[in-house]
């Protein structure tokens, strides 16, 4: 890209919910149907001249100098309380680039700030949105935040709701290799997840974590649910 174009391009816009209201709180009920259609949403897409975003699963043998992104999110007794949950955030392998911004998912994202950058000139935090300047190879970039994205369902049990995640230019969705590491208190039990665990999208249960690591393409959303111990 000329470096005298001062246009910011958004080529990867990710992260939490499209659908939820950001005023629902975790003690609030979100019934199947709800989940349903979230799921099967496209609200974001500008127009019908952009792809579908076709969630497909990748297998290749390297995941060398594809898109990565690794995903702590922490769900405590706050998240339970109120539905926030903290998390970090950091970018490998980006695209070298004049200009261009990460989005979040506005009012679902709440103290957003760099936590580290590589190669990239200057990463500025303004509102839900890392605007990006002078990204060169081997450029490196790390977030924290809080996200809005635990909710209770009407059987009580609770959602981790993440997505959609997708790196995209223009009209065409790129691979996107993602690990997300979920910790979360003992008096959760994890129940089950969407999408289930198959060729490039393993899933692995630890004492109190999940670790998903998963290589694709398109749209990906997530839904984690979880049951309190009695």
């Amino acid at each position: 890209m000329n470096k005298n174009n001062s246009h910011v391009s958004i080529i990867f816009l990710f992260i939490f919910s499209l659908f939820f209201s950001p005023a629902l709180l975790a003690k609030e009920y979100l019934s199947p149907a709800e989940i349903e259609k979230w799921f099967n949403s496209d609200d974001e897409l500008p127009t019908s001249k952009v792809n579908d975003g076709q969630l497909i699963f990748l297998t290749p043998k390297t995941t060398k100098n594809i898109f990565h992104s690794v995903i702590n999110i922490f769900v405590d007794q706050n998240s339970i309380d109120n539905g926030w949950t903290k998390l970090t955030q950091c970018y490998s392998n980006l695209d070298p680039i004049h200009r261009t911004a990460v989005v979040y998912r506005k009012n679902l994202i709440k103290n957003l700030k760099v936590l580290s950058s590589k190669n990239i000139k200057l990463a500025k935090v303004s509102g839900n949105k890392v605007f990006l300047k002078d990204v060169t190879k081997g450029a490196t970039l790390c977030i924290g935040a809080n996200a809005r994205n635990f909710y209770q369902n009407d059987d009580k049990s609770f959602s981790l709701i993440n997505g959609p995640y997708h790196r995209k230019f223009l009209d065409g969705y790129f691979p996107y290799h993602l690990k997300l590491n979920i910790h979360y208190i003992p008096k959760l039990k994890f129940n089950y997840g969407t999408p289930e665990q198959q060729p490039g999208f393993q899933v692995k249960q630890d004492s109190n974590s999940l670790l998903i690591d998963t290589l694709f393409k398109g749209r990906l959303k997530t839904e984690f649910r979880f049951n309190l111990i009695k």
